[in-house]
């Protein structure tokens, strides 16, 4: 039971949030909603900032899962757009509040465990310092949350797949970038 009650109240809020703008949802739309008290309310969530980073950490865990199985940085970043644009209206919600700031880091959280899998995965057998690989995540994961950053931000205008071409042309740059530090260190 304490399961289904948790899992409506954040139904309600997700529904709340294709309506409307994070910060006009309060805790009495979510329980009137959701036809649950006030106190059930605050059982489960202490405020409506932790329902917010549970969306994001629920994602990011899937990312992760997925992460696990042995994807590379195309799946990874695919299935993080993929899932914002399938819900476009909540994004557009969350951007279009003064809670940004959970989405950005997501974002930023997200991308640099994909890309420093990424590089990790270029260098392996290559002897590249490590000040040089970090160098390397550093740069492209603040360039790749950036481009991302303004993509929600901007309202999702291009597809995911539109993103992602454009990535794979970023990433080809990467690859180049390391192939020429493992050179490097080889003369």
């Amino acid at each position: 039971m304490a399961t289904t009650t948790k899992e409506l109240i954040y139904k309600t809020f997700l529904e709340l949030l294709r309506q409307k703008p994070f910060d006009k949802i309060t805790v009495r739309d979510i329980v009137e909603k959701a036809n649950v008290n006030r106190n059930t309310f605050y059982y489960y969530y202490s405020d409506m900032y932790e329902m917010l980073e549970e969306i994001f950490t629920v994602t990011e865990s899937q990312i992760v899962e997925t992460h696990s199985k042995g994807f590379r940085w195309l799946i990874g970043f695919s299935n993080m757009l993929e899932k914002a644009y399938s819900n476009k209206k909540i994004m557009n919600n969350i951007c279009a509040s003064r809670s940004y700031e959970y989405l950005e880091t997501y974002i930023f959280k997200s991308s640099k465990m994909i890309l420093n899998d990424y590089v990790r995965e270029l260098a392996d057998g290559k002897d590249i310092p490590e000040q040089t690989l970090d160098f390397a995540v550093s740069f492209y994961h603040y360039a790749i949350s950036g481009c991302l950053s303004e993509w929600y931000r901007t309202g999702m205008r291009e597809t995911p797949d539109e993103i992602i071409s454009q990535f794979i042309l970023m990433f080809e740059g990467l690859a180049l970038i390391i192939e020429r530090a493992a050179d490097k260190e080889d003369e």
